[in-house]
Order: structure tokens, then C-alpha cells, then sequence
């Protein structure tokens, strides 16, 4: 799993030049008041973690990150000055260091031009124009200059292998955003849109917006089924984010209904466009209820769990524990497993779930956010060594509420 390994800011909207945050590779948790940030860095999180800065192209910035997996580690530098044309001011600078490669490489994009190097042979340089579209998407960014490596040397694809994996690694996490502290996402759930391409080697399913694994895998066992259909059924079983639900939420199953939009031939293929997501649960008694129909609390928990099928490394989730019961809150955390997590709740019930073996644990588990009075700038921070310590050594001799000690110390 790639994961974030630390993140400065040298410019970006009001945050302090110079903020530099070390993360842990589990949990991390925003505290802070209300106007602190949060959310933006939450969504900041985001961008340097699915690596795409199409959305940040009309703002200046300029920042630097670490991504790290078992492939190896990105070491990228990436400063954005607006010109009025999509991604134009965008430039990258990225150590790449894959574990299987002989040789690091260094990559520059700027604007539509990227140049690949080996960090030990400055002179050994390849240029390349990349095409618009890679934006401000590293994943694109890496398969560019693995490519372009191969065509300008001749040495094959498996010298550059390693790079590619990794590239492969970073374009898994696409599409990566920030589950809201309301419904925007269980809306954005509903109108997601799958594709279906029957071929001679079987059914390929792809999907438009948040649709996740969990769906286009149990989209595909059923479509060579069902081809030709008025409505698609998926059952809860061949579903795994709303098989969890419906257990949840204490109904006796669920299915998943997808509809029809249009079928276009496209020579030996066929495609069939879907959309009409509808998701049914169904009581002890046979009674079907619309996820539509169910309460606010019990929609965020359905819309959670198909984040989770969608974010398979990171999850960055705003007030996760907002309208969630407690037992459905553990059940949340429990299901985040080895991701990583950016989280932050105004409730203490996320941070009373929390236990920690170590004051190193405490330091890289929580990021302290406000506001700085005189300038007005967002002040973002890790705990200092000397406060961790103090919290655990508190913690530890009289285990209590996590989020009353941290009230108490001032942290909160």
C-alpha cells in the first residue's frame, strides 16, 4: 500500500510558508476548533496523496511530499502558477526510487514537457512532450517518463519495470477525495454511472465517478447472467461493502438495482451504459426499504463502507463519527484495517476509541490545527515530543477518556 509519508508547505492558500506535518502510517487525527483548516487539509491530504493536482490548477502553491510502499518511494516537489490555461504553470520534480531498479531516476514536468534522468549519470537525459490531459496526475506523469525512457535508449520495458509498478501503485489511488461530514458523498453514490463492454473474452465492467471494486466486481459476476435485462441485480453477496451494511444496520439482506441508459454496438463489442443506482434493504419480514428511505445517520454508513471498498490504502474522512451509533462507529474503524487514515470528529467517541503503546505512537497519531490571532494564518503542527510524552505518561498511569486528557493537556 502507498502511503504518505510526510508533507510540506511552502505556499498554499492561507497556511504558514515552512508547515511541515510527518504522518503515521495508521491513524491520524485533526484536532482543532471549528475555521482551523481541517477540511483543508483534509482535501490538501487528498491531492498529494492520489497525487492529482487537476483541481489546484487555477491556484498558486507550491509543496513537497513523500509517498513510500514495498515498490519503493516518490520524493515529489510540485509548485503551480496560474496562466489561464489548464495545468500549463504545473511543474513537477520527482525522485523516484523503486526497489527493484538499479538506479534512482529523476523526473521534471513542466508544463507539457517531461524530462527523465538517472540521478547517478546527469548527462544520460530524455525529453518528452506529454499530452494535456496528464494534468496534474503524477501516475500519468511516471508511465510518461518510463516510456519515454524506453523509446530514446532502447532498453526495453523491463528496465523500466519497476518504475511502471510503481506508477501503477500511485494511479490506484485516482480519484481519491475526502468523505464529507454530510451526505455529499452517499448523493455522489447514487448517480454513479458503470459501463459494461461484452467481449469475446467476457464481460468488462468499468465504472464513472465513486463507483467502487465491491461494485464493478459484483457487476461483472452477474452482467454475462443477466446481458439483455431491464435491470441488473446485484445480491449483497457479490457485494461486499453493502453485505456489511445490511449486517450493520440489521436487515436480513440487501441487492443493488442498476438500470439501462443506452447500448451502442462498437464493432466486435457491445457496450451497455448503467446508472439508476438503487440500493434495497430487506427486513426479517421481507419488507424492502430504499437506501433513499433510510435514516441520516444510516446513509452515512452505507456511503462509508463503499468509500472504504474505493479507498484501498487511504482513507480521509470529515467527522466520521457525525450521526453514527457507537457500535457502528467501532465497526467503521475496525474495517479501516492497514490503511491510512486521516480523520476528524468534533465527537469524542472517534478519539475514545484510540489506545496507544508508546509516546512516539501519540506524537505521529494527532496534527494540531488553528488559527494564528495576529495574522490570521492556518497553523498546522505535529504534537511536540515533550507533549506526547506528557499525554502518554498521563494516559498510562490513569487510563482515561482520550478526548477529556487531551482537553485537559490543552490539545483539544
Amino acid at each position: 500500500m502507498l502511503k504518505l509519508q510526510w508533507l510540506q508547505v511552502h505556499q498554499f492558500r492561507s497556511v504558514r510558508p515552512g508547515t511541515r506535518l510527518s504522518f503515521s502510517p495508521s491513524f491520524n487525527v485533526l484536532l482543532g476548533e471549528n475555521g482551523t483548516g481541517k477540511t483543508t487539509l483534509l482535501d490538501l491530504v487528498a491531492a498529494v496523496a492520489s497525487s492529482d493536482f487537476t483541481a489546484l490548477t487555477r491556484e498558486a502553491f507550491d509543496l513537497e511530499y513523500e509517498l513510500a510502499a514495498d515498490t519503493g518511494r516518490i520524493t515529489v516537489r510540485v509548485r503551480n502558477v496560474p496562466t489561464g490555461s489548464e495545468s500549463s504553470g504545473l511543474a513537477m520534480d520527482i525522485a523516484v526510487a523503486p526497489r527493484d531498479m538499479a538506479w534512482p531516476l529523476s523526473i521534471r514536468r513542466e508544463g507539457q514537457q517531461v524530462t527523465i534522468s538517472r540521478q547517478d549519470d546527469a548527462s544520460d537525459v530524455v525529453h518528452e512532450r506529454i499530452a494535456p490531459e496528464v494534468g496534474g496526475r503524477l501516475w500519468l506523469v511516471l508511465m510518461s517518463g518510463g516510456i519515454a525512457w524506453v523509446e530514446k535508449t532502447g532498453e526495453g520495458t523491463a528496465a523500466v519495470e519497476p518504475l511502471l509498478a510503481m506508477a501503477r501503485e500511485v494511479s490506484a489511488q485516482a480519484g481519491l477525495g475526502r468523505f464529507d461530514e454530510g451526505l455529499g458523498y452517499f448523493e455522489q453514490l447514487c448517480q454513479v454511472e458503470l459501463r459494461l463492454s461484452r467481449r469475446a473474452e467476457g464481460v468488462l465492467a468499468t465504472g464513472i465517478g465513486v463507483a467502487s471494486e465491491d461494485l464493478l466486481d459484483g457487476l461483472r459476476k452477474v452482467a454475462a447472467a443477466q446481458w439483455g435485462s431491464p435491470q441488473y441485480v446485484l445480491p449483497a453477496e457479490s457485494v461486499p461493502f453493502l453485505r456489511d451494511a445490511a449486517q450493520l444496520l440489521g436487515f436480513s439482506s440487501a441487492e443493488a438495482l442498476l438500470f439501462p441508459l443506452e447500448t451502442q454496438p462498437q464493432g466486435k463489442y457491445e457496450t451497455l451504459s448503467l446508472g439508476g443506482l438503487e440500493l434495497a434493504f430487506i427486513g426479517p419480514g421481507g419488507q424492502r426499504i430504499s437506501a433513499r428511505h433510510l435514516g441520516y445517520g444510516q446513509k452515512r454508513l452505507v456511503a462509508f463502507l463503499h468509500y472504504l471498498a474505493h479507498a484501498r490504502a487511504v482513507v480521509i474522512a470529515d467527522e466520521l463519527a457525525h450521526a453514527l451509533h457507537p457500535r457502528q462507529l467501532r465497526a467503521c474503524i475496525e474495517q479501516l484495517g492497514p490503511r491510512q487514515s486521516f480523520l476528524t470528529s468534533q465527537s469524542p467517541l472517534l478519539l475514545d476509541s484510540l489506545a496507544f503503546d508508546s509516546a512516539e505512537q501519540v506524537r505521529s497519531t494527532f496534527v494540531l490545527c488553528r488559527r494564528e490571532g495576529d495574522s490570521g494564518l492556518l497553523v498546522w503542527e505535529d504534537l511536540s515530543p515533550q507533549a506526547a510524552e506528557a499525554f502518554f505518561t498521563a494516559y498510562r498511569a490513569a487510563p482515561q477518556r482520550v478526548g477529556e486528557l487531551l482537553q485537559a493537556q490543552g490539545h483539544w
